[in-house]
């Protein structure tokens, strides 16, 4: 009988820490998130004109979840290959959570014929694991396409934070600034999340005769967010937007800890206590609705297959699917 005792008030005991440890973690996330919310809302970006525009743009997909076809591979990482004007932009890595030889990234880029020697610009949005080539060049604040990193010559290279790579010099772009005609960066915005704060850029491409095309990681920095900070430079209306809008409704792609953790529905919203729901995602669309964009594309490597296939009904002939080696022409 006293054993059993023991064994009861040291269970009581770990719960009362577990729940203190839990308490503490989610003061210091709602914490994050408010003062990113202050930082977002206090910082005045400086106006971009006569920027120039490009007469088409190009996707094509090289790494999400969905491909068009069993010849590539897929993962829950995000990069995409975009032709615009005379530039050739080599948008985030993927992930390469096994580390594959090749990775499934340099797989694909060989199925689609698509050489190093193409590109001349590297783009990257934030420095989240299935973004930058993997979890161990997170850590090392760097980025690879594959297991080593290879040479990139004399290609420019745009990143959130100061990041390493060998052999250059990447340029920090937390702030809006023209990156070559027609082509700019809205400069990063902060969200906390409950594995710490990220700083998010994303891609503005300004159509001839259309208006701004916003390629995205995965919006992190939330939808309203990147719409407000891309009104408040450009004078433009915003035409398209495209890539990973972070709806994992009802559940998301990356499973951990055998399945027991859903770890993008758990860093989604406010929080494990404040999960982005159903009404966001309708939220969200109206918004989108509203804004009177002409195109829309939701990767699927952190949205879930039931809000793409709403945002497809609600789009219709508006929306395009993010599929590896499906090309997406604007």
């Amino acid at each position: 009988m006293k054993k059993i005792k023991k064994v009861l008030i040291a269970l009581a005991v770990l719960l009362v820490i577990a729940g203190g440890l839990i308490y503490m973690k989610n003061y210091k996330l709602q914490n994050g998130i408010a003062k990113a919310d202050t930082e977002f809302n206090n910082y005045i970006p400086p106006k971009i004109s006569n920027w120039g525009t490009v007469d088409s743009v190009l996707i094509i997909p090289l790494i999400d979840w969905h491909a068009e076809n069993s010849n590539f591979k897929t993962e829950a990482g995000v990069s995409y290959l975009i032709k615009a004007g005379n530039q050739t932009i080599l948008f985030d890595l993927g992930y390469n959570a096994k580390e594959e030889e090749p990775s499934p990234l340099l797989y694909n880029m060989q199925k689609l014929g698509v050489s190093l020697n193409d590109i001349n610009m590297v783009f990257v949005t934030h420095n989240h694991f299935d973004h930058v080539g993997g979890i161990k060049w997170m850590k090392k604040n760097t980025f690879s396409l594959g297991n080593t990193q290879i040479d990139l010559g004399k290609k420019r290279i745009f990143t959130p934070i100061d990041m390493q790579y060998p052999g250059q010099t990447p340029i920090n772009t937390q702030t809006p600034q023209i990156l070559d005609i027609g082509i700019a960066t809205i400069g990063t915005i902060p969200a906390e999340l409950i594995i710490g704060r990220i700083d998010e850029q994303a891609l503005a491409i300004n159509i001839k005769d259309k208006g701004i095309l916003l390629v995205v990681g995965c919006s992190h920095q939330t939808i309203p967010k990147i719409i407000k900070r891309t009104q408040d430079i450009f004078t433009e209306p915003i035409y398209a937007i495209v890539g990973g809008l972070h709806f994992p409704i009802p559940e998301g792609r990356l499973k951990m800890i055998g399945g027991l953790i859903d770890a993008q529905r758990v860093g989604s919203g406010n929080g494990p206590f404040d999960q982005l729901t159903q009404k966001d995602v309708d939220a969200n669309i109206k918004m989108l609705k509203d804004l009177n964009a002409q195109v829309i594309g939701v990767g699927g490597h952190d949205s879930s297959d039931e809000v793409i296939e709403q945002f497809k009904k609600e789009f219709g002939d508006k929306y395009r699917y993010v599929k590896v080696g499906k090309s997406i022409d604007l």
